[in-house]
């Protein structure tokens, strides 16, 4: 995705969304870092953001060249033409301007462009901001699955087809 400029406060920074391409260990550390930002207890290892890297599909975040989100997608193996994003984070701060949505439509775009045909991934039902971000592109809740075992908390299930 070109960079895009976008108004924060009275200046203007370039958003960009790009593949993040091989492993390092400055990425590993701004997955690892960006993880621990967004969810309520880590999701990822060093071990695993390097799997991610290597094997499935990060893309970055990035304003004025510095990473300040990080996506996860890996390939679906019950439809493989479909991606599962796997995990998706901003760093505080650059929430609730926007960058959310362009972030996920940047992501679509390009794994689009790379023959992916749709989107699946899966929220907690009381995620409602999370939701959000996710419908206002496109995405349609498809199911609920209860896969907590101590809460009884439920996941939603999105999808975005991605063919024209």
């Amino acid at each position: 995705m070109r960079p895009q400029d976008v108004a924060q406060g009275p200046h203007t920074v370039a958003v960009t969304v790009e593949a993040a391409g091989r492993v390092t260990p400055e990425i590993v550390q701004a997955l690892l870092d960006i993880d621990l930002q967004t969810f309520s207890e880590p999701t990822l290892t060093a071990y695993t953001a390097a799997v991610f890297l290597d094997q499935g599909r990060v893309f970055l975040l990035r304003v004025d060249g510095a990473v300040i989100g990080a996506t996860v997608l890996v390939r679906s193996w019950a439809t493989p033409t479909e991606v599962t994003l796997v995990s998706m984070g901003i760093r505080p701060g650059w929430r609730g301007q926007g960058l959310g949505q362009r972030f996920v439509q940047g992501v679509a775009e390009q794994v689009a462009a790379e023959g992916a045909t749709g989107i699946t991934l899966l929220v907690p039902r009381d995620n409602r901001r999370a939701l959000k971000v996710y419908e206002d592109v496109g995405f349609r809740r498809r199911r609920e699955l209860e896969a907590e075992p101590y809460t009884a908390d439920r996941l939603v299930v999105l999808h975005r087809s991605l063919e024209p």
